[in-house]
């Protein structure tokens, strides 16, 4: 292949990539983008921004996790060129998705034939399942692991399919290596698909042996592993945890899911990741019980994610000879898919569609070999090739379009909060998570009545959420509505014994309903589990001074520490919790 005959197929894989993702230009700040960009004032100067290699992903008021210093780097780069301006994000965005969808292109083609090539990155840069990682902000860190690494694996091939590896060569992989590390933390697959590459990817020479392959492989592998050490210390020092620097996916510690239940859930899951890699029709944002099914144990619907993980293995075996490109592509998929996928370790989610980004190249390389493989068998059992030809045409060119309108008309959901939650709910009714979650902004939105229906949908569909039951609490004890706060409260710790908050919200509620004592020893346990001492301790206060206000004018608390029944609604003086200052209602 020519050079401009490569730049012009590459160039028709960028416009296929843009006119599926041009749409995601006209989105604001969405779900996590808030958080994590516009209210976050670390990214909003470029001033120190070497300080952000010692700060959490996740700012403390939400939890402090994560550790992704390059991917803020790039928010504040972009923050400072557009003054806070979500289009330049998205344009960021977008541009990173064409190159990564070159990238594609250049590494397929150093596997599969030109035209068996260019239906890989088409395909890729068509593909639906990228939507969440291209028309989300956030979605950025995906991006710069998957350019990164998809390029650090093509100069692998490069070099290796021409000889040695060279230390130009080298350095490069350990320079991409180092800033994926340092965008998002999965990119600590490399090594295993430098693997794979120099397993299936690299011309078999039948004198040298596997033995010496692997000595060979070694130096690279331990510089790449100096790196991922380094990277380990620098994020050891910022945050506690383990490879993920997430809390465990909530769900699986509510039930309290051993971790053979839990791979059990994902093999019930993995139907999932098929459906949309081949026919992503039907896209979420949430995949939440009780549209997954949480193991309690061995059953019959875990039973189809059996068969496909391990058939997909044996073909990947079956193909390791012959067909060494879809052994590849199967390869790519494990491994890129591995630290995501729950099998190994817990991750925050169950599925996420972003996580697909980079498994997906593996897939599409898999798919365009099959394509190429067909044709020239139909070829060869006597089918005219201008009819195989115009079949192949006609089908590529069909399922690109449907690519094209499905990306282009899913990227608008990101538009804003309300565009987002709402199709989140229709996308999947049956999702817990997606009901809760709306609930959640229409109390902010003050829209109570609406949002409780939500809550409650969402508490019925899984009532096992001490999270959501806490914050459903916090909703009506913001609005005075005490009793059903109360139970909420308690409801949370029977979920979850070591639950830590709540505390200070019921003794609050307590007090108000005159319970003082109970108020009292609500608010020391919250001392006991660590919450907020200062807040607590006001609260205790306020309890002590409100039972004695009421003895100095003669009212004696019941045997429990309450008010008489008779006394509740009469006007007699009472103190707002925070104040020690008697007050008439």
């Amino acid at each position: 292949m020519t050079r401009r005959r490569w730049w012009a197929l590459a160039l028709s894989i960028a416009v296929l990539a843009l006119l599926s993702s041009f749409t995601s230009l006209r989105n604001g700040f969405t779900y996590d983008d808030i958080y994590i960009i516009q209210q976050n004032p670390k990214l909003h100067a470029l001033g120190g921004w070497w300080r952000l290699f010692g700060q959490t992903y996740w700012t403390e008021a939400y939890g402090g996790d994560g550790y992704r210093p390059m991917t803020m780097l790039f928010f504040t780069l972009e923050w400072a060129a557009g003054k806070g301006a979500p289009l330049v994000f998205h344009i960021a965005n977008v541009l990173m998705y064409v190159a990564l969808s070159v990238s594609v292109f250049w590494l397929a083609g150093m596997l599969l034939p030109e035209a068996g090539a260019w239906i890989a990155a088409a395909f890729f840069a068509v593909h639906p399942v990228h939507v969440e990682a291209v028309a989300n902000t956030v979605g950025q860190s995906e991006l710069l692991v998957g350019l990164a690494l998809t390029l650090a694996t093509g100069l692998y091939i490069r070099d290796r399919q021409r000889g040695p590896l060279t230390m130009g060569t080298a350095a490069g992989i350990c320079a991409l290596f180092a800033a994926a590390l340092f965008a998002k933390e999965h990119a600590i697959v490399l090594p295993g698909l430098i693997v794979v590459a120099e397993l299936l990817a690299v011309p078999r020479d039948e004198a040298v042996s596997l033995r010496r392959r692997a000595v060979a492989l070694r130096p690279l592998m331990l510089v790449m592993v100096l790196v991922a050490a380094a990277y380990l210390l620098a994020r050891s020092r910022v945050l506690a945890g383990g490879l993920s620097g997430f809390a465990p996916y909530v769900p699986f510690q509510s039930l309290k899911l051993s971790n053979g239940n839990r791979i059990l859930t994902m093999f019930g899951a993995a139907p999932q990741w098929i459906r949309l890699l081949f026919w992503p029709e039907t896209l979420r944002s949430e995949y939440a019980p009780p549209l997954i099914d949480m193991a309690e144990g061995p059953s019959l619907l875990q039973l189809p994610g059996v068969l496909m993980i391990f058939g997909l293995l044996a073909l990947a075996i079956a193909c390791w000879k012959r067909h060494r490109p879809v052994a590849f592509g199967i390869g790519w998929f494990v491994v890129a898919l591995s630290p995501v996928s729950n099998f190994f370790i817990p991750a925050g989610f169950i599925i996420a569609e972003r996580t697909l980004l980079l498994p997906s190249v593996g897939f599409v390389i898999a798919v365009a070999y099959g394509v190429s493989a067909l044709v020239a068998r139909m070829t060869r059992d006597g089918v005219p090739a201008r009819r195989v030809a115009g079949w192949t045409t006609a089908t590529v060119v069909l399922l690109l379009a449907l690519g094209v309108v499905r990306s282009a008309t899913r990227a608008p959901v990101w538009k804003d909060n309300d565009t987002f939650f709402r199709q989140a709910v229709i996308d999947a009714p049956d999702s817990y998570r997606a009901n809760y979650m709306l609930g959640a902004w229409l109390f902010q939105l003050h829209r109570k009545s609406e949002g409780e229906v939500y809550y409650r949908r969402a508490l019925k569909l899984f009532p096992y959420d001490p999270f959501m039951a806490y914050n459903l609490a916090e909703q009506y004890r913001a609005v005075g509505i005490c009793e059903p706060a109360e139970k909420l409260y308690r409801w949370a710790w029977q979920l979850d014994p070591f639950f830590n908050k709540g505390r200070a919200g019921l003794a609050w509620c307590l007090l108000v309903n005159y319970k003082f004592d109970e108020a009292k020893h609500e608010a020391l346990e919250g001392i006991r589990s660590g919450g907020n001492v200062r807040q607590l301790r006001a609260l205790i206060h306020t309890a002590d001074s409100a039972k004695a206000g009421f003895a100095r004018h003669g009212i004696v608390l019941d045997s429990t520490g309450k008010l008489p029944e008779r006394w509740r609604n009469a006007s007699a003086p009472v103190v707002s919790p925070g104040s020690t200052k008697p007050l008439n209602p």
